[in-house]
């Protein structure tokens, strides 16, 4: 019983900016997979968190070499996993079926095959979902709405990146790299997001 926590950042074409939520769109492709897994009966505390895992584009040379590097990756966790759980934040609406399209796209596996690794043999967590219910703006209005990730971490007091990911494709036009890598780190606070949820409902 494993924990795969999920991001990716998409290319947004500025003469085009749908790209960057459509993966059917001409110069629609994913430049970062932000990952890290556990294999752990429980999510991890704290203490136990690691410094989440890259594949970036740009150093693997392209797309379709960092969409079948993840999907290697996905095979061995499932693989060691009968009961593998893929958290995210609005993962099931964006990440995953933006990944599914990329991968089918690329021709990186039979289709049935990625799904399955994807969606149906993979239980999920899609912490936006868990987060509507917490929201100031939910219990104000007494209304489910979306919530962005920015204001659920401000919420619990948790750190918040700086700028969006439209900035990460300007930042890879200019081949600025590292900027998209510190964004990424800052990001990745879904570990500890998840805890906090977690704590909320439980006590």
């Amino acid at each position: 019983m494993g924990f795969l926590f999920i991001d990716i950042e998409s290319f947004v074409d500025p003469k085009d900016e749908k790209s960057g939520l459509n993966p059917f769109h001409k110069n629609s492709k994913v430049i970062v997979i932000s990952y890290n897994y556990y294999y752990h009966s429980h999510s991890p505390s704290p203490g136990e968190i690691k410094e989440p895992e890259f594949l970036f584009e740009w150093v693997l040379g392209s797309e379709k070499k960092l969409l079948h590097e993840f999907y290697i990756k996905l095979k061995e966790w499932h693989a060691k996993d009968d009961f593998l759980k893929i958290v995210g934040f609005n993962h099931l609406a964006y990440d995953l079926p933006y990944l599914f399209s990329r991968m089918r796209a690329n021709k990186i596996a039979d289709e049935k095959e990625l799904f399955n690794l994807l969606f149906t043999s993979a239980r999920h967590i899609d912490l936006a979902q868990l987060a509507m219910p917490i929201s100031k703006l939910t219990k104000n209005d007494r209304d489910f709405r979306c919530i962005s990730q920015k204001a659920i971490n401000h919420y619990f007091e948790i750190p918040v990146k700086e700028g969006s990911g439209k900035d990460l494709s300007e930042f890879y036009l200019k081949k600025e790299f590292s900027k998209i890598e510190k964004y990424c780190k800052e990001e990745f606070t879904f570990e500890l997001l998840y805890q906090s949820i977690l704590e909320t409902f439980l006590h």
